[in-house]
């Protein structure tokens, strides 16, 4: 047990730096799960637990300052739990109170640790020293990252496993069935909190088209994603048909000069890989400074020659910054180009640098948080999740899938950003707004989503009823009766109910997540659910 304590440990520690620096999404239960699995040699509970646990925090978004549970130890702890005992059960039973342990360490990490280490990095910047900069926003924070979320994990894993057995001996039969009844119910939640991320409810009949096709036409998940570009097509051919009919009004822009520009494509791929940091380090008070002034440091040591010139540049970027951290790299790069303007032809306000960030914040983060996190994210990861179900929990190709499209899908938007940014720098800005393209990239994601929520229900929402209706020898089966009617129907309202509850009531999802657990046991405990 020394051996696969320390191994998960080694997995958590490495998952919460990735959080924090390359942000490939491995901190996913989706990925730790079958990870955690592979150490205990036991893949296919790794799998079931990690999938379970990835429906349950499917479209839970960190939004603003507000931290969220924890999904990441939560998946660790559960499926260590889950092999060392034999029981996916319990394992998936225990996620979530471990998930409020990992949101109360996170929450501390902020508002104490991260506090003292922001106050290193202003320090530095007040001299412009770029290495002490790195040093308390990446190098530290990584050691940090590991010890604080790291030897927690072992202890947990190495002492808890011995406990949480002797625990289970004395759980009856029908508790655990009535728990696995429940974490059926649970991709529910997640499909419900997916669905309300999407606010054109005129898109509502695309939810309708994944649901007929997957319940009535048993298409799977691969063909209602192919069904979802294929909407997004239609849709995007339709609006550039209209477009193309209407009478635009022609002008002309005059050329920005350029030429005056120092930066190269090798400083800005440094941008890219400093940044990398953006969401390291992060303070209760100060949010992303850290990681982007260490972003910007190839920018300032090259344009700045004068040492009082780039300290007071270097300590411009320590205010108070926070966006979605992919995103954020736009601002990177258009900050990148107006602090070299500054420099060189000092025809800019410095107060209108960081004036431009804090006017973008907002609308990229409702952006970021919406596209990346509300849409792309839980879809790639329902779809590996179904992947995955289908094969019996026996092959991690969707858990390998999901981590290999979403570093793309965040390596392109970091690279646009930086890159993109720096060329167009604030005519960028007025272009996307003015041409309607944010409002377009919204819209698609939204008929997207609901094409796949739509074949979520048959993939990732599962009960079964037991009752059944004797007269002699004729029985007759309400399960069976409800799918020759409408196939998935109860996984189908349960679903609307819980969107219902989350987006009109405004229940805690949390909550609704321990009801929909109990009535998993009590469904088995009153002979309702099998």
């Amino acid at each position: 047990m020394f051996i696969q304590a320390l191994l998960v440990a080694l997995i958590v520690a490495v998952a919460f730096n990735d959080r924090v620096f390359l942000h490939t999404f491995m901190y996913r239960p989706i990925v730790i799960g079958p990870l955690v699995g592979l150490v205990f040699g036991n893949l296919n509970i790794g799998l079931q637990v990690g999938v379970a646990v990835e429906l349950m925090f499917l479209a839970v978004i960190w939004v603003g300052t507000a931290v969220p549970p924890d999904e990441t130890l939560s998946a660790a702890f559960a499926t260590s739990i889950a092999c060392a005992t034999g029981s996916p059960e319990i394992g998936i039973a225990t996620a979530l109170p471990i998930s409020f342990v990992g949101q109360i360490f996170r929450q501390t990490k902020f508002s104490t640790v991260y506090e003292w280490t922001m106050r290193k990095v202003e320090k530095a910047a007040s001299i412009a020293d770029g290495k002490g900069v790195i040093l308390w926003t990446t190098i530290i924070p990584a050691i940090i990252e590991s010890l604080l979320f790291g030897i927690p994990t072992f202890i947990g894993v190495y002492y808890g496993a011995e406990a949480v057995q002797a625990f289970i001996n004395f759980i009856p039969q029908w508790l655990i069935s009535g728990l696995a009844a429940g974490a059926g119910l649970l991709g529910a939640v997640g499909v419900a909190l997916l669905l309300g991320t999407v606010k054109d409810k005129s898109l509502w009949p695309y939810f309708l088209i994944g649901f007929v096709f997957a319940s009535y036409l048993g298409v799977n998940m691969i063909g209602i994603a192919i069904i979802a570009v294929t909407c997004v097509a239609i849709n995007y051919l339709a609006d550039k048909n209209k477009v193309s009919n209407e009478e635009v009004e022609e002008f002309e822009v005059e050329p920005e000069d350029n030429s005056y520009r120092v930066l190269t494509k090798k400083d800005l791929w440094k941008t890219f890989w400093y940044g990398m940091a953006i969401e390291s380090g992060n303070s209760a008070t100060k949010q992303e400074a850290n990681g982007f002034l260490q972003a910007m440091i190839p920018t300032l040591d090259k344009v700045y020659e004068d040492p009082a010139e780039r300290a007071e540049a270097y300590e411009r970027h320590c205010e108070l910054f926070l966006t979605e951290g992919r995103v954020a790299e736009l601002c990177v790069g258009i900050s990148c180009a107006m602090e070299e303007r500054n420099a060189i032809k000092k025809d800019i306000d410095p107060e209108s640098i960081n004036a431009l960030k804090v006017a973008l914040m907002g609308p990229l983060a409702g952006i970021g948080d919406s596209l990346i996190h509300g849409t792309i994210r839980p879809i790639i990861a329902g779809l590996a999740c179904s992947m995955i179900t289908a094969s019996g929990f026996n092959n991690p190709t969707g858990a390998i899938l999901f981590v290999v499209l979403m570093t793309a899908i965040t390596f392109a938007i970091r690279y646009l950003g930086i890159f993109k940014g720096y060329e167009g720098g604030l005519s960028l800005v007025s272009k996307m707004q003015s041409g309607g393209l944010l409002n377009s990239l919204t819209r698609y994601a939204g008929i997207a989503a609901f094409v796949v929520c739509g074949g979520f229900i048959s993939a990732l929402v599962y009960v079964t009823l037991n009752v059944q209706y004797v007269n002699g020898d004729t029985i007759i089966s309400l399960q069976k009766t409800l799918d020759d009617l409408i196939p998935n129907l109860i996984p189908l309202i349960y679903t609307m109910i819980m969107y219902w509850l989350i987006n009109k009531k405004k229940i805690n999802i949390v909550l609704l997540m321990f009801i929909t657990i109990l009535i998993g046991v009590a469904g088995v405990a009153l002979g309702i659910l099998a």
